[in-house]
């Protein structure tokens, strides 16, 4: 049964939830007739209007927020300022802007295959891509004008398709007023176009146009009964949320949020799939209960136990929001074959008797799919004093020794980073790196990590030194007159990132997760498509705990 917010929270909780249900009338966003040419490219000058914001200017230009802050520098630094000019990059359905010739030719030459749009992830070489489609390494790079067989994440790749070994191909239709070459082709590549006034965006595929919401409605399901300790973690989860919702808001998007508590009981699920998305519950073991009663009517999002991932495989329409375990497996050993230099070494340590735990099994196995050559050592803490000089000549002296740490046993780690210390008082170069529930371990002291600079791929990371981070704190603290947990930053990380989605693509809104990366105070985003209509997060962040004692965020 629907429990209101009154019922759950306390005051101070009811005070920011009337807050958040104020309405908010932001002042509507114009299109400039003016226009300005600077370095060649040409730009709207926009006056910025009280209340107007870089969603809501964005969203009628028909550009990215990045687009915005790539085109005024100081603009990210210096916020959004009343009476002041912003450029507005004029869209290619303009007109206005003019594609270089060499791009230009290229598609005309590649229209006359079909072909297949791949976004390289972080973990697919040319190699990968090349054997997933059946094509050969050399196809995908003439097809794309590349001239080394080095890729990069997010970069996209036209895959020749192919049938029966030959490759498909389609007449080009000219369009009406286009350049048409001699041969009858077009030389410019069709642009997909805007419409403004209607909000409707042509996309790749057909079957998945965008069509912005102006309301987006969603249900939260969270244990909230008021007094039990126990659901601590859940309030402070909960309280992100309603932060997100004040910020959304602020920017000028409309938000419904129907709240169920679970002590109460299984909700309604015909009134649950009349929602854009239902956000919760927090367990694995709640998250599948709910999955069978909704059947698929509805996307569910399961927003905090990365062990509900494997509900993927038997489930329709599910969004599993934290990167789970495997994929922080796979990011430790591509940044190892990152970092790796000629003269280094790599040494993979394992707890012996537990070498077919799921940290080691799975980090052996992205290591293997990488062909990275290592050195395996598999020991027990009851070796003793033996150990240090069994550790010291499997090391380097004349490179860095790359001492991967594959188990989460909270006292083999902790003996493990003691002995290389060791190894550092005799002076070997030492680099660790490890599962993110390293940093959870009481007993290893934090220096220790610090002195064999820890690398850790987590799915989680605070940044206490952005501005973001700051201002969420202190918004919060003014708010709730306590400091946010983990739990907050990831409500509120969370609930913004998918009621702006749904905004932004309407119903499509699902199919258009993995198109870019987002980046969250707490975790990232970016979301992989499975085969029963439902995604998971593949974004992962990567720390190092530096010998100065900082601690520093690369992605």
């Amino acid at each position: 049964m629907k429990r209101h917010i009154a019922l759950l929270a306390s005051l101070l909780l009811l005070t920011c939830t009337a807050a958040i249900a104020q309405d908010y009338v932001p002042t509507p966003v114009t299109v400039s007739s003016e226009k300005v040419k600077l370095n060649g490219k040409v730009y709207y000058a926009h006056l910025v209007l009280e209340r107007q914001t870089i969603f809501s200017i964005a969203k009628a230009y028909g550009v990215t927020e990045q687009d915005l802050y790539e085109a005024n520098p100081n603009l990210r630094e210096a916020g959004l300022q009343k009476g002041s000019i912003l450029l507005i990059p004029v869209s290619k359905q303009d007109g206005t802007a003019e594609e270089p010739d060499e791009v230009r030719n290229e598609a005309a030459s590649s229209q006359q295959v079909e072909y297949k749009e791949h976004t390289v992830r972080w973990y697919e070489d040319i190699d990968d891509i090349a054997r997933r489609y059946d094509v050969s390494v050399q196809e995908i790079m003439d097809f794309n004008h590349l001239k080394t067989r080095k890729l990069t994440t997010r970069q996209v790749l036209r895959i020749p398709l192919r049938k029966n070994g030959v490759p498909v191909t389609t007449p080009v239709v000219p369009a009406q007023g286009t350049d048409v070459e001699q041969n009858g082709t077009d030389s410019r590549e069709a642009v997909p176009e805007t419409d403004l006034n209607s909000g409707e965006q042509a996309d790749e595929n057909p079957h998945f146009i965008s069509h912005p919401k102006d309301v987006v409605d969603f249900s939260l399901l969270l244990p909230l009964k008021v007094g039990n300790t126990a659901t601590e973690a859940n309030m402070d989860f909960y309280s992100g949320v309603l932060m997100a919702l004040k910020d959304l808001e602020a920017e000028g998007l409309k938000v419904n949020m129907h709240v169920y508590d679970l002590y109460a009981g299984m909700p309604d699920v015909d009134a649950l799939c009349k929602s854009d998305f239902v956000l919760g519950p927090v367990a694995s073991r709640d998250v599948e209960v709910m999955l069978q009663m909704i059947d698929g009517r509805v996307p569910l999002i399961s927003p905090l136990d990365q062990r509900a991932a494997s509900l993927a495989t038997n489930y329709r329409r599910f969004i599993q929001a934290p990167a789970g375990a495997e994929n922080q497996y796979e990011d430790l050993a591509q940044w190892v074959q990152e970092d790796f230099n000629n003269g280094d070494k790599i040494l993979f340590v394992s707890e012996k008797n537990a070498s077919n735990s799921q940290a080691a099994v799975n980090i052996r196995s992205a290591m293997a799919r990488r062909e990275l050559h290592y050195q395996i050592m598999n020991y027990a803490i009851s070796d003793g004093r033996a150990l240090p000089d069994s550790l010291a000549r499997c090391l380097v002296r004349s490179g860095v020794n790359r001492v991967v740490v594959a188990s989460e046993n909270e006292a083999f780690v902790g003996d493990v980073v003691r002995n290389l210390g060791i190894m550092l008082g005799r002076g070997f170069d030492i680099v660790m790196y490890a599962p993110s529930k390293v940093r959870n371990f009481d007993s290893i002291d934090g220096t220790a990590l610090h002195d064999v600079s820890s690398h850790i791929s987590t799915a989680y990371h605070v940044n206490y030194g952005s501005p973001e981070v700051d201002g969420f704190v202190r918004a919060y603290r003014a708010l709730f007159r306590t400091e946010p947990s983990q739990f907050a930053f990831q409500g509120y990380d969370t609930a913004r990132y998918f009621v702006r989605n749904v905004a932004r693509h309407g119903s499509a809104w699902t199919h258009k997760l993995g198109l870019e990366r987002s980046h969250g105070l707490h975790t990232d985003f970016l979301f992989e498509a499975d085969d029963n209509d439902g995604c998971h997060n593949i974004a992962i962040r990567r720390i190092v705990y530096q010998p100065d004692y900082t601690t520093i965020l690369l992605k």
